[in-house]
This record gives structure tokens, C-alpha cells and sequence, in this order.
């Protein structure tokens, strides 16, 4: 008889060294509950390895699989472990959308993989060779973050910030890199030319020259304040609670999903958001700014509507992923799909919550 497989490959493990990305360790902390959980492949000689291996999950891999890194996963997918690809974008958000070596590696993963889990519906259009692949697909909501702040910590960052319980706060924070197009949020809320209102960016990144653009963009108005550093979580959370609405001015078309918008949410704060996938699947909620084109638009509606509006479209955000995107929900479609015997995802994880919010709708 053989041994029971106990064994989960999660990659990447661990993100960018020491700073680990929650989604990662929530993720991790739901399938260590029933498996020992690894972040490496085993050698291509590590045959045990390879049968004790329940699954290999892979996350955002599109331009690291390399031809050792494919064999070694045909070498698992032929000893018996699952092939799971978490298809979080169209396309690797700062590489060439025509490059033929990552689009070639995207393909290459909807064909070997087993299941191509989704966090958002909208996105099952995108999966590479959609009509050879789309059965393989399974939503699986994107979990929810940990809420809340003190008090205390959020009065000392209005303090640090200069602002006022009065000021009307718009937010952007995470990776400051090219593709999230944060010089957009900044140059639309310089349009508005509030006197009661703020923008505060936060975050960090290795792009020198990018952080200088928008440092030089912003210097002008005292109302845009620009923190550029590793932001610890409890700073992270407290800007999330002072704030009134969190932006997201992307502009480039890989993104599907957004967890800066799951983490707005699951804090009780309404977003700004363009129409990407995920914002698509809370279309009729009522509880976000979607636009299209005119983000500035979107900013002037959010400030005129006020802060208890604001503080009330968060808050029935925030009682939508708690009931749809909580750990619960999360731990039961990823233990569904890995205790499955077959191939096609279990039916409840691909209709159950439409279901459920179309009888809600009637």
C-alpha cells in the first residue's frame, strides 16, 4: 500500500527574501492544516519526493519556467501529483506583451496543469487556448486579510502625515513599480484641486528612477504625501484606516485581480478601481468606483459623495468578502481540489456562489 501523499509544493515560498506576501502566508497556513507544505522541487533523482507529493502549486511563474524546471514538473505530473497553476494575470505585468517566451510558458502551463484556479470569474476568458483549457478552471475566492488597527497607531500616522480628521483621504499603497500607474492617480487628484482633501502614496520598490518621477510629480502640491519605503503592516493597516477611499489606478491591461483591493475590503474601505476582472465579478454590489477611462472622474464622485457614504459602501464591502472570501470558504474549495480523484474541479466550487447570488438578485 502506498504511503499517504503529504507532501505540498507552494512556489514561491517565500517572496522577495524576508518580505513575504500575506496572500502567500494565508494561503500557506490553510494547506499546512492537512499537509506539509515546501517551497522547492525535488532533484529530478528524488523519486520518493515526487510520489509523496499530493501537489504542485505555482504562482506567478511565467517567466521563470525554464526547460529544468518544466521536466521536473512533468516528472511529478507522471508520478502522480496534481499540477495547479494560479492564473492570477493576463500577462506578467512588466514584461513584453509580445514576448513568445512567456506567452509560450503560459500555454505551456493551461496544458500541463491539472486545475487553473481563478480568483475572479471574469478572468476564465483569458486562459491561454481557452476552448483545449477552460474545463480545468476553478474560482477559488481570493482570501480575505487580517482588519484592523489600533486607534492610537492611526492618530499617529494622521500626526506624521499632516492630516486633519476633517481632510478627505484618498489612498494608494504597494509595489511602486511602473505598471500600477500611480503617476495617473497622482496627476487626476491634482486636477481636482481640493483644499480638504489629501493623497497619500505608500510603498516601495528598487526602481530608482520611477520613485524620482513621481517624487518630482507631486512636489508641487502639499497635498500629495509620498512615504517611499518598506511600509511595515501595522503602518500599512492604520493608512487604510484613515483613509476614505483606496485608488488603483492601473493602467496596464495584465491585471485581472487585485489583493490591494481584497485587503481595502476586508479593512471596510471602498475603492477606486478600472474595470478588471475582479471588479467585474462585484458589478451590481454597489460598493466600489468602477471607471473606464477617467479616473479623475471617479475621484470627484468619491469626495462628493462624503465620508459616511464612503464609510458605508466600505463597510457593506466589507461584510461581502468576510461572507465570500472568508478562510472557511477558501480552505474548503482548496481541499476539494486537491482530495478530488479526477480531473474536473467539483461543481460547487464553479457555481455555487453565482447560484447563490442569483436566486438572492430574483
Amino acid at each position: 500500500m502506498l504511503k499517504k501523499r503529504n507532501t505540498i509544493i507552494y512556489i514561491p515560498y517565500n517572496v522577495k527574501g524576508e518580505k513575504v506576501l500575506e496572500y502567500t502566508v494565508n494561503m500557506i497556513k490553510i494547506l499546512e492544516k492537512r499537509y506539509d507544505v515546501v517551497g522547492e522541487l525535488a532533484e529530478m533523482w528524488d523519486i520518493f519526493s515526487m510520489i509523496n507529493t499530493k501537489a504542485v502549486f505555482l504562482n506567478w511563474m511565467e517567466e521563470r519556467l525554464d526547460r529544468e524546471i518544466k521536466l521536473k514538473l512533468i516528472m511529478y505530473k507522471a508520478m502522480g501529483a496534481k499540477i495547479i497553476w494560479v492564473f492570477h494575470n493576463r500577462f506578467p505585468h512588466e514584461a513584453s506583451k509580445g514576448s513568445r517566451y512567456v506567452i509560450n510558458n503560459m500555454r505551456w502551463l493551461a496544458d500541463k496543469a491539472d486545475c487553473i484556479i481563478l480568483h475572479s470569474r471574469s478572468s476564465v476568458r483569458y486562459i491561454p487556448d481557452y476552448m483545449r483549457n477552460r474545463h480545468k478552471s476553478v474560482y477559488v475566492p481570493h482570501i480575505i486579510y487580517h482588519e484592523g488597527v489600533s486607534r492610537s497607531h492611526q492618530d499617529q500616522l494622521r500626526d506624521k502625515y499632516g492630516i486633519n480628521k476633517k481632510d478627505f483621504v484618498f489612498a494608494m499603497f504597494g509595489g511602486i513599480r511602473r505598471y500600477k500607474g500611480y503617476e495617473k492617480g497622482i496627476m487626476a487628484f491634482d486636477r481636482l484641486d481640493i483644499d480638504d482633501a489629501k493623497l497619500v502614496l505608500a510603498g516601495w520598490g528598487t526602481d530608482v528612477g520611477y520613485a524620482k518621477y513621481l517624487r518630482d510629480l507631486s512636489a508641487h502640491n502639499e497635498s500629495i504625501i509620498l512615504d517611499l519605503r518598506y511600509i511595515p503592516g501595522i503602518t500599512l493597516n492604520a493608512l487604510i484606516g484613515i483613509s476614505d477611499v483606496i485608488v488603483l489606478p492601473y493602467t496596464n491591461k495584465s491585471s485581472m485581480n487585485s489583493g490591494v483591493m481584497i485587503q481595502a475590503f476586508s479593512n471596510g474601505k471602498t475603492v477606486i478601481t478600472p474595470d478588471i476582472c475582479m471588479a467585474r465579478d462585484f458589478t451590481g454590489q454597489g460598493f466600489f468606483y468602477g471607471y473606464k477611462a477617467d479616473l479623475e472622474k471617479a475621484m470627484l464622485k468619491a469626495y462628493k459623495n462624503g465620508k459616511e457614504m464612503n464609510r458605508e459602501m466600505g463597510k457593506k464591502a466589507c461584510e461581502y468578502v468576510h461572507k465570500y472570501h472568508n478562510e472557511a470558504i477558501v480552505e474548503n474549495a482548496l481541499f476539494s481540489i486537491l482530495e478530488s480523484e479526477n480531473k474536473k474541479p467539483c461543481p460547487f466550487i464553479r457555481s455555487g456562489r453565482r447560484k447563490e447570488l442569483e436566486e438572492k438578485q430574483e
